[in-house]
């Protein structure tokens, strides 16, 4: 799928006004200097949490929208975000992503930078469905993403890489999928760090393995959890997803 521009992208939604104000500023700081990876990544962060806040907007949406959704609609609500939220999402990230290559010309070693790549390939591969991405290699690119920042900082940024590690492998299908390393990376990503959104996504793991008493106890933590500085734009979002998880129907 092509990508507009992130620019003709922010500022669309009221209720992500602050988020997007930061962003756009990020954006023109890395811009008028290209040279400074610090800036680069800066700017490929904000747009992460500016496509991340859309996917869990879009996720609720929907579940507003059918509230009587059984738990595994309910687990699965981001696939049903509409096509517009989704070219906005792929619009973010593909801008983040390009941020992000840059800072990894300028700066290999640094752990954020290759954290950012694959959070935004991530996000670049759900957009585009698994027939595109299987076709453009985005498990291969995200799987070599995710394995050089572990390589860095294993534990880098509260678990982030082992969120993401998780999430992917928890939902990936073959021959990307292995729930026994899923279980293990958001499980090292809650000791790491009690934020809502590891413990939502160790809870959403859980439930796939057919655990759900024990999902149940990680959805619950979601809702008293604090969030940090990356995360705390979607918190709310993934407190109140938590909550439509603890009260669907199977």
């Amino acid at each position: 799928m092509s990508a507009r521009p992130a620019e003709q992208t922010l500022d669309t939604v009221t209720e992500a006004a602050a988020l997007d104000g930061g962003t756009r500023r990020a954006i023109e700081a890395a811009r008028a200097a290209p040279t400074d990876p610090a800036l680069q990544v800066e700017a490929s962060a904000w747009l992460f949490q500016a496509a991340d806040l859309r996917l869990q907007r879009g996720a609720l949406a929907f579940l507003d929208a059918n509230p009587a959704a059984a738990r595994g609609e309910v687990l699965a609500a981001e696939d049903h975000i509409d096509a517009a939220g989704r070219e906005a999402i792929l619009s973010l990230c593909t801008t983040g992503l390009e941020f992000a290559d840059r800072a990894a010309g300028l700066a290999p070693k640094d752990p954020a930078v290759r954290l950012h790549q694959a959070l935004h390939l991530s996000l670049i591969a759900w957009a585009n469905g698994p027939a595109r991405s299987l076709m453009a290699g985005y498990g291969t690119k995200l799987v070599a993403a995710i394995d050089a920042a572990l390589a860095l900082d294993r534990d880098f940024d509260h678990g982030a890489v082992l969120r993401l590690q998780g999430r992917f492998r928890s939902k990936a299908p073959w021959p990307y999928g292995d729930m026994a390393a899923a279980l293990a990376a958001l499980q090292r990503a809650v000791e790491l760090a009690s934020l809502p959104v590891n413990h939502l996504f160790l809870g959403d793991a859980l439930a796939a393995h057919g655990e759900l008493e024990a999902a149940r106890v990680q959805w619950q933590a979601v809702i008293t959890a604090e969030a940090d500085a990356s995360t705390r734009w979607s918190a709310d979002l993934l407190r109140e997803l938590a909550r439509r998880r603890l009260a669907a129907k199977p």
